[in-house]
């Protein structure tokens, strides 16, 4: 009886899948025709299958490579030379965060002294 309605489950949930694997399949045609990128799909069905758009898996791999080339850094001297614009961006950033940041420590304090309580009595007097 349980490995019948095991095997109903899969074939219940196979229908969802083959209908969202097409779909996934028209949108990576679609983002690639008409954004002209190269676009690669890999599905894992719930058998275990793998399935690629394109099916050919050379195109597959191309892809593939372009992408993990693009997660590689950057040299590290490009990135230790900052631009002199950006640089000098980050300094008026620096400050300006400076500012703010001792602007709210000065309202800060000046609430903590105005909201000083002290307790007289059981009853609870707001110094001013």
């Amino acid at each position: 009886m349980a490995e019948e309605d095991q095997s109903k489950k899969k074939t219940k949930n196979l229908k969802p899948y083959q209908g969202r694997k097409e779909c996934i399949k028209t949108k990576s045609m679609e983002l690639a025709t008409l954004c002209d990128i190269k676009v690669c799909t890999v599905i894992t069905g719930p058998n275990g299958e793998l399935q690629t758009w394109p099916d050919n898996l050379d195109a597959c791999k191309e892809v593939l490579d372009l992408y993990s080339l693009n997660l590689k850094p950057e040299k590290k001297h490009k990135e230790s030379v900052p631009e002199p614009e950006e640089e000098q961006e980050e300094k008026d950033l620096l400050m300006l965060v400076e500012s703010k940041l001792a602007a709210v420590n000065k309202i800060i304090r000046l609430l903590e002294n105005k909201n000083v309580v002290v307790a007289d009595k059981g009853k609870r007097k707001r110094i001013e």
